[in-house]
């Protein structure tokens, strides 16, 4: 067998019917499935063309790479441009279709744009940073021939008659089948095969379990493209391998589930005034001040008062207790509070609202508000602080209804207030509070108005560090603590600096460590009214409190 010579124009020679461009492609086709020098030659004077085994005629003319522009598309709803954060391709690299080409990025997120076409990067539209708009060209892509646009341009294209100047060579009886006929092409696939599909399609296709027969190609002459799978595959039809096709009747395909619909929810009173709240407080300049906060030894102190608890403020008591009780109402008038107000464990909380009025005394600044409030809008006349003789502190509490909200009811009086008397108080916000059903919580007029300052314990959800926004009442602070965990510190810390700092060589190995409880706090405050300094020593000065809760007993 000899090896398929190739198909070129002898120089100066003329065929006597001209053909179109088409035929050269279907006769280099023809010529590839010859399988004798005899064969060709026959096919050489029935087209007046010569075979020779050194130049060649390529057909990539009409197989020629085509410019496709690729087109930026709405990324996500209501994006009229993006930035190009960085390019993942260059000019001149080969991609496939679905390779990453480019990291763009919208006002709502950043995300990497696909290439829709094999081939290669003829140009690109901007560099890193530029803005571009939705619908504007983002990049050329010169799509590859193999991706199947040259086969499609040649097995879409018209087979010419033969001329009748030069009549056919009768074909022998071994090669009767091959015919330039466009009802019987050289090129025709197996029988088994009744889709028209490009290689790359086909394998696409493999790799998402996908049989061709049961889609309806959108291409030319009916073939199956990669943007045919992907729909079929995005639309939830079925990948497995469907039943014979039937010529007579097409292949039936699921229709796609309707896409869920969006629902607009109002917002409710308490949501509306949160907004109008958080929107407020926004205008305020905010500073803020961390710092990590040893809870070890005022935990302790929590635990022997949760074993002291007076029977006034039990929510549970013995026969015995009971009867001491009546007794300590006839001879003091201790009467048991009311049972919303009753609690038989304490928290943290009251114990670090109970520190942080100490903390106000010595920064009186916190015990005022500012007058107009920022909730006012533009002041009418020159702001003041009106200064508070008591200390009153807002607790942050969050609705656990589906209706939501946060509230910031105050404790009035904390200065004057026992750890006891806050805990039974807090108790009785949290009976405020509904559990089922869309209400707001009504509390009474002793929780009604603004406080000076605010904490927020976050810590019982889990965080441990969040950065507090202001409210728009006036106050000029609030706190945030977070959750309370265990570190390993130094007992006898002095020691530890003297010795990192190089100033003691001997006693390293002495430093003992031992768990202690700690938690992250975080205060924010006015920046228009409060320096930033004030703040860290208010801070500081709680700090000092809790971590030698004996100014507590005081």
């Amino acid at each position: 067998m000899l090896a398929p010579a190739r198909l070129t124009m002898r120089r100066g020679a003329r065929i006597a019917n001209p053909r179109p461009l088409s035929l050269l492609a279907s006769s280099a086709r023809v010529h590839a499935l010859a399988s004798s020098r005899g064969r060709m030659q026959q096919l050489s004077s029935h087209l007046n063309f010569t075979t020779t085994p050194s130049r060649l005629f390529s057909a990539s003319a009409a197989a020629a790479g085509q410019v496709k522009p690729f087109v930026l598309a709405d990324i996500g709803e209501g994006i009229t441009e993006c930035e190009i954060v960085k390019w993942l391709v260059k000019e001149g690299d080969v991609i496939e279709e679905f390779d990453p080409v480019v990291e763009v990025m919208s006002d709502k997120a950043s995300v990497e744009i696909t290439s829709p076409f094999s081939g290669k990067i003829a140009s690109l539209a901007g560099a890193a940073g530029d803005m571009l708009k939705v619908g504007s060209v983002l990049c050329s892509i010169e799509v590859e021939g193999g991706e199947g646009e040259a086969d499609a341009a040649v097995e879409s294209a018209p087979e010419p008659s033969p001329a009748p100047a030069s009549p056919p060579a009768t074909p022998s009886s071994s090669s009767s089948a091959t015919t330039l006929s466009p009802s019987s092409p050289a090129h025709s696939r197996p029988s088994n095969i009744e889709v028209l599909a490009t290689p790359a399609t086909r394998r696409f296709a493999r790799e998402h379990n996908v049989d061709l027969a049961s889609i309806a190609g959108t291409g030319r002459d009916g073939r199956v493209t990669k943007e045919d799978i992907w729909k079929f595959v995005s639309e939830g039809a079925s990948a497995a391998s469907p039943a014979p096709k039937q010529a007579s009747a097409p292949t039936a395909t699921s229709a796609p589930a309707a896409p869920a619909e969006s629902t607009t929810i109002p917002l409710n009173s308490t949501r509306k005034a949160m907004y109008r709240a958080m929107s407020a407080s926004l205008q305020i300049p905010h500073f803020s001040y961390s710092d990590v906060v040893d809870v070890t030894e005022i935990e302790r102190m929590r635990l022997t008062l949760a074993a002291n608890i007076p029977l006034q403020y039990r929510k549970t008591l013995k026969p015995a207790d009971e009867a001491t009780l009546a007794r300590h109402e006839q001879w003091s008038g201790a009467a048991h509070v009311e049972p919303t107000r009753q609690f038989d464990r304490i928290t943290l909380l009251p114990l670090l609202l109970k520190a942080l009025s100490l903390a106000m005394s010595e920064h009186p600044i916190f015990t005022c508000t500012l007058s107009p409030p920022p909730s006012a809008g533009p002041a009418s006349t020159d702001p003041s602080l009106v200064h508070r003789p008591t200390h009153d502190i807002s607790v942050a509490l969050s609705n656990p209804s589906p209706a939501g909200g946060l509230f910031t009811p105050v404790l009035r009086s904390v200065d004057s207030s026992s750890v006891f008397d806050l805990a039974s108080r807090l108790a009785h916000l949290q009976s405020l509070l509904p559990t089922s059903g869309n209400g707001a919580p009504k509390f009474p007029p002793e929780y009604q108005g603004a406080g000076t300052l605010t904490l927020s314990n976050i810590g019982v959800i889990g965080g441990r560090t969040t950065h507090p926004v202001v409210p728009p009442t006036g106050q000029l602070a609030i706190g945030a603590i977070g959750r309370t965990r265990v570190e390993p510190r130094f007992v006898d810390e002095a020691k530890a600096k003297r010795v990192a700092s190089g100033l003691e060589e001997a006693g390293a190995r002495e430093l003992k460590v031992e768990p202690r409880l700690v938690m992250d706090v975080t205060f924010s405050a006015d920046h228009r009214v409060v320096e930033g300094v004030e703040l860290a020593r208010l801070v500081e000065s709680w700090k000092r409190i809790v971590e030698y809760p004996a100014r507590l007993a005081a």
